[in-house]
């Protein structure tokens, strides 16, 4: 575990310097981007991820015939579980989401059980390690990992929805939609990344691994403060 452990150890050093840089050059603009994706699927599929609901907010989310939604719905900041379902259950269905890491991580603020009902009481089925079929569509869900080494490859699946875009190396095929790594959070002008929490250094958009592809989500919330380095709301056909 120490590759992984040094791999936290420079995102939080990242981060501290990112904070600093947003202290030193003011509020840096960072909005929201709609991204259009024509991958095949034959289905419109929104997918946001890292939502980070600290409060109730409407979600601003073209047309689709499902919804994805990619782990680390809430967080320690989130006033309760009330809350994910006030901001969810407005969106109609079918909704399906993964788990990330601060569903885990965060469970004295709201536990794991607790953060599941509200969940399911807002419509939203959560795959851990299962799959469902909506419509053509298999959709596999890989629950969160500590170790991003320990993911599995996942056969006979349309889309793997995931939070850590590391499961991408055990990929044999399908596509895989991953969050987690807020396209690097920090960013100089343009939107280059600066850290990564990926272990294998992903941060933002298109991965191909022979017959698989991957798309990284920069995601809708965060923890900290971003800096040159916008939201995004997917939507893929």
């Amino acid at each position: 575990m120490g590759g992984v452990d040094g791999v936290y150890r420079r995102v939080f050093l990242g981060s501290v310097v990112g904070v600093g840089l947003l202290g030193a050059v003011g509020a840096a603009s960072v909005g929201v981007e709609l991204r259009r994706l024509d991958l095949g699927l034959g289905r419109r599929v929104v997918f946001v991820s890292d939502l980070h609901i600290h409060g109730v907010s409407r979600l601003e989310l073209p047309e689709y015939d499902v919804l994805l939604i990619g782990g680390d719905i809430y967080d320690r900041n989130t006033p309760g579980a009330w809350a994910v379902v006030e901001a969810l259950a407005p969106l109609r269905g079918p909704k399906i989401a993964v788990l990330g890491n601060h569903e885990y991580w965060d469970r004295r603020r709201v536990p794991l059980g607790e953060g599941l009902r509200a969940l399911e009481e807002a419509g939203v089925h959560v795959l851990r390690d299962d799959w469902v079929q909506v419509g053509p569509l298999r959709v596999h869900g890989l629950d969160w990992r500590d170790d991003p080494r320990t993911y599995p490859a996942v056969r006979d699946a349309d889309v793997v929805l995931v939070h850590s875009p590391d499961a991408f190396q055990q990929a044999v095929g399908g596509l895989y939609l991953a969050g987690h790594t807020h396209g690097g959070q920090f960013c100089l002008p343009g939107g280059v990344p600066l850290i990564t929490n990926s272990y294998y250094g992903y941060t933002q958009g298109i991965y191909r691994r022979g017959e698989a592809v991957m798309y990284v989500s920069r995601g809708v919330g965060e923890m900290l403060p971003r800096l040159w380095c916008n939201r995004e709301v997917v939507l893929i056909t």
